[in-house]
């Protein structure tokens, strides 16, 4: 029922409307038992045998590199997927990383850039950066972003 109301929101809206499979939280729940970390920061969540929290932390998000409302065929392909944190405020490798720091973008070199990042020897600097200075960490994710863009 759900789902129709945000169908029939969405085209109210008018926003591409496409219903997410019911078969979608089943496909979710058995990406985030294979990858069970953020894929950029390696924040962990020790999940029950309902795919709930064991204990709070930061919440994992299973994003789809290619976005669903772009690519709906591949809402269920597990190739399309990656884990990303959102541990909230600047805390968010969702948003910076998957999203490139804007819901309404996306980052179709996420894995790329994560398995980048994981091999960058500064990255327990930059990790520290994300903990201890969260503003400092986004103004760095945000020139990091642009210099991308400009290179």
């Amino acid at each position: 029922m759900q789902r129709h109301l945000k169908y029939v929101h969405d085209l109210v809206k008018g926003k591409p409307v496409h219903l997410r499979s019911p078969k979608w939280h089943k496909v979710e729940k058995a990406h985030l038992a294979k990858e069970p970390a953020c894929q950029w920061c390696g924040a962990k969540v020790e999940l029950d045998a309902n795919g709930k929290p064991k204990k709070p932390g930061p919440k994992l998000q299973v994003h789809h590199i290619a976005p669903f409302h772009l690519a709906p065929a591949l809402e269920l392909d597990p190739a399309n997927f990656i884990t990303l944190c959102e541990e909230g405020g600047y805390l968010n490798c969702h948003l910076f990383h998957g999203h490139n720091g804007d819901w309404k973008s996306f980052n179709d070199k996420v894995r790329e850039d994560c398995e980048e990042h994981a091999k960058d020897p500064e990255r327990q600097i930059l990790e520290a950066v994300r903990k201890q200075d969260p503003k400092l960490y986004e103004f760095l994710v945000k020139a990091r972003i642009e210099r991308k863009k400009h290179a």
